[in-house]
């Protein structure tokens, strides 16, 4: 099984899995970048881990930003780098959620069109 991180979808490419934006992580990567997203969004903001956060597929694992609006999109950003910002002494596993946030995930949040820097 799978794992992976969906970004984004380009409505204009025809092939389905040639349209969306995303990445494969390692499980444990997953897992503890799935950590990260409780932390950051599920106290207050469950229904923005709702939508990245949602059911698993049969077949592969998934966190997905594609259904979040531009609002949410930039909520959710500023909510993960909060969370990581307040980890004065991060444990090996918030250390792995912080590689997959910022090797994998931030590069192409940051080119999303919905990206505003100043939110």
């Amino acid at each position: 099984m799978g794992a992976c991180i969906l970004f984004s979808k380009d409505e204009r490419i025809e092939k389905i899995e040639d349209s969306f934006t995303s990445a494969f992580i390692h499980s444990s990567y997953w897992d503890a970048f799935g950590d990260l997203l409780d932390a950051a969004l599920l106290p207050k903001y469950p229904k923005l881990h709702e939508v990245i956060k949602s059911e698993e597929g049969e077949y592969l694992k998934f966190y997905s930003f594609i259904e979040l609006d531009k609002g949410q999109f930039n909520q959710s950003v500023k909510l993960i780098r909060d969370c990581i910002s307040k980890q004065n002494n991060p444990t090996e596993w918030q250390k792995m959620a912080l590689v997959v946030w910022s090797e994998i995930a931030e590069p192409y949040i940051v080119k999303d069109e919905r990206y505003e820097l100043n939110y």
